[in-house]
């Protein structure tokens, strides 16, 4: 009978360990896609500033080159974009 008995005893053990386990793993998957949304959102937040700074640059009158300002300022703000899209999706994946 006590045999049995220390058997089960070491099947819920063992059983809690992997419980245990599979909460840590969650955890750290919750962890991870919460970080990939943050940097998402500050890069997506940078493009929108990096196109704010274009259109009020180009607003006011300095003695700049238009087409170098908008050109440049174009390909940073979509790359930002990009490469914040790129991480939101990579972050809806996690399970």
């Amino acid at each position: 009978m006590s045999a049995n008995r220390n058997k089960q005893k070491q099947q819920n053990q063992q059983l809690h360990s992997s419980l245990d386990y599979a909460e840590q793993i969650r955890e750290a998957r919750e962890r991870q896609k919460a970080f990939y949304l943050k940097v998402s959102d500050f890069l997506l937040d940078l493009a929108k500033l990096v196109f704010g700074g274009i259109i009020l640059t180009g607003i006011i009158d300095l003695n700049l080159n238009k087409v170098w300002l908008f050109s440049v300022g174009a390909i940073v703000a979509a790359a930002l974009a990009s490469w914040g899209f790129n991480i939101y999706k990579r972050g809806m994946k996690i399970k």
